[in-house]
């Protein structure tokens, strides 16, 4: 069984000769994701996002911060990711744009967090808030849009809301089934999340309790 890479005190070479720490760093969590490897990619994005903030390049800096928030919050680091999140909304709202679609998969992002560590009612409006500047900038069909509209309903859902829930699934189900073509993934990730039986681990920090 392959061991773990252990997190060097000093990078290995950059991969290109005008390569900065920061972005070498980005690379390692990056390529350990793709394997699979969250807790190590982790552990990178953390290094990576620590030399980002040395007066690295805006685009690293938004990179190292889009890497390390959801990795935190997928290796169980809910309060992490909730100010890593937060972070990456700030970087992306000042280099970016408030409109601009990264801003706004931040802004979701940052919702989904919150909504783990029960702040239910924060995480929602802020959520539909996104889904409507999402719609009205980019479009109902846009990624960024159809992901937000489900991702809303996941959040309803595990609150206890299932028919508030069902009608975004709705939604989101029709316009992909109009817009997307039948192989499109997010189109699948749709219809599987609709199909998806509604799960009691949030129960536990939910505000909401709505469950029958």
């Amino acid at each position: 069984m392959p061991t773990r890479t252990p997190m060097p005190r000093v990078l290995e070479p950059a991969y290109g000769p005008h390569q900065t720490p920061a972005r070498t760093a980005i690379d390692h969590a990056a390529a350990r994701q793709t394997l699979g490897d969250l807790t190590d990619a982790y552990q990178w994005a953390v290094y990576a996002r620590t030399l980002a903030h040395r007066a690295t390049p805006p685009a690293e800096q938004l990179d190292a911060a889009a890497l390390l928030a959801p990795l935190a919050a997928v290796n169980g680091h809910a309060d992490q990711a909730v100010t890593a999140y937060r972070d990456l909304v700030d970087l992306a709202t000042a280099h970016l744009g408030a409109s601009h679609e990264r801003t706004l998969h931040a802004r979701a992002g940052l919702a989904q967090a919150r909504h783990c560590v029960g702040c239910c009612d924060q995480a929602i409006r802020d959520l539909a808030e996104v889904y409507t500047t999402a719609a009205h900038r980019h479009g109902p069909d846009a990624p960024v849009s159809l992901n937000t509209l489900t991702a809303l309903a996941c959040l309803y859902r595990d609150c206890g809301w299932p028919d508030v829930a069902h009608r975004c699934l709705t939604a989101a189900t029709t316009i992909a089934n109009r817009y997307l073509s039948c192989g499109d993934p997010l189109r699948a990730r749709i219809t599987d999340t609709a199909g998806t039986p509604t799960s009691s681990n949030h129960r536990a920090v939910c505000t909401q309790a709505r469950w029958s």
